[in-house]
């Protein structure tokens, strides 16, 4: 059976009717190597799509109380001005968690697609730029983790808003109950 030596120095065993099989075990590898970077491409594309529905919720929440704060119709939802100050102050604390991690998610789905181009341009200079494709999966990977971290954050600092705004609708309830008892 015929022995090719490809140029990475494997040694490719037999070749068919149907081509050069040396070449076609390169082109494979070059897809294959391809893959990782656009799985990681597609989790970063999808923790993007997360953050922007986080980011939606938040910012629809923020303009019904910025509008109750415009109206000055505080009593609608019966909360202080101290307790309104401080909703709208901790939602654009989540607006600033959420924009951070989808500019962080946004750079790691770049830097993944440069992965994925620079292990083609590795193969064709023949293996000269053969750390640049590490470079760059490390970098998209320290990006996608930073995005996951701010997104963390976010969860938290909503998670306590929820809780807050529960403790206070739970009062309001007591008190209309209270005063509608004449206790």
């Amino acid at each position: 059976m015929p022995r090719q030596i490809l140029a990475d120095g494997m040694v490719a065993e037999g070749l068919t009717r149907m081509g050069n099989t040396a070449s076609q075990t390169g082109a494979v590898a070059i897809i294959a190597a391809m893959i990782t970077p656009a799985l990681l491409l597609l989790g970063s594309a999808s923790l993007v799509a997360s953050a922007l529905i986080r980011m939606a919720r938040v910012v629809d929440r923020a303009r019904v109380l910025a509008a109750v704060a415009h109206e000055g119709t505080l009593d609608k939802i019966g909360v202080t001005t101290h307790q309104l100050r401080s909703w709208l102050e901790s939602h654009a604390q989540r607006a600033r968690y959420a924009e951070r991690s989808i500019t962080l998610l946004y750079a790691a789905i770049v830097v993944f697609i440069s992965t994925c181009l620079s292990i083609a341009l590795d193969r064709a200079t023949g293996g000269m730029l053969s750390e640049l494709p590490v470079v760059l999966a490390v970098s998209g990977t320290l990006l996608l983790l930073g995005g996951g971290g701010y997104m963390v954050a976010e969860s938290k600092l909503s998670g306590a808003q929820i809780s807050e705004e529960n403790r206070h609708a739970v009062a309001q309830l007591g008190n209309a109950r209270d005063s509608a008892t004449g206790s």
